[in-house]
């Protein structure tokens, strides 16, 4: 695994290096934008707005999924050893899951009735935002750390603690979020209960795929003894 990184000190790999950085900061943008729709849901209540940023998540997914082509199609090309090629897939793959968990919640969300968010209470909804907001924060880190990676890889240590963190972070409030649901006498159809259930477990993938990612890239660097 180590060769990967040998291999991004190469000039015949700049190019495979600004996509890779353009596709973090595209998944990057996906979680924000996703922040952005949820707030307008929860706090502004603009329904219509909401669903046009959500749409917007989709179509920065699709994006991110042509950046990963692209990068997929130049090392295929490319006289590649074979453990380096399949360490960049490896890691654009799990860069590529935050986005498709990102658009998976805003797909999701979009198709719960108004009738749940007028029930949920203030605790319900505070918990949700605040899940986001750690949520970007963490993606805020995802991003700095490939970008290290790439680059002079001298914060990769701090930055994986802080996304570990970060996660944990987010793991507690989904178990609050869970209780405070359960306060609450909904009245809505099962098929709508079962609908906001897998959005949230879907919401804490996020986070739980950045550090994936994270781990991930500590694993290649201690491969390559330079941890």
């Amino acid at each position: 695994m180590g060769s990967l990184i040998e291999y991004f000190k190469k000039e015949t790999a700049k190019n495979v290096l600004e996509k890779a950085i353009e596709h973090a900061r595209k998944v990057q943008v996906c979680v924000i934008e996703l922040d952005k729709g949820i707030e307008i849901l929860l706090k502004e209540k603009d329904i219509e707005k909401s669903h046009k940023i959500f749409h917007k998540v989709d179509l920065l997914e699709g994006e991110a999924d042509n950046l990963r082509r692209d990068i997929l199609a130049d090392i295929s090309k490319g006289e590649l050893h074979p453990s380096i090629r399949t360490d960049l897939s490896h890691l654009i793959k799990r860069l590529d899951d935050v986005a498709n968990c990102a658009t998976g919640v805003a797909r999701r969300i979009a198709t719960i009735p108004k009738d749940f968010w007028e029930q949920s209470s203030s605790e319900t909804i505070d918990l949700i935002a605040k899940m986001m907001k750690i949520t970007v924060e963490c993606g805020e880190y995802l991003d700095k750390i490939v970008i290290d990676l790439l680059g002079e890889r001298k914060n990769v240590k701090a930055y994986n603690k802080q996304i570990n963190i970060l996660e944990h972070e987010v793991d507690v409030l989904n178990i609050q979020l869970r209780q405070s649901l359960q306060k609450t006498e909904y009245n809505v159809n099962a098929f709508t209960v079962f609908t906001v259930g897998n959005t949230f477990d879907i919401l804490e993938a996020i986070s739980d795929s950045m550090e994936v990612v994270a781990d991930y890239i500590m694993l290649l660097l201690r491969s390559a003894n330079v941890l």
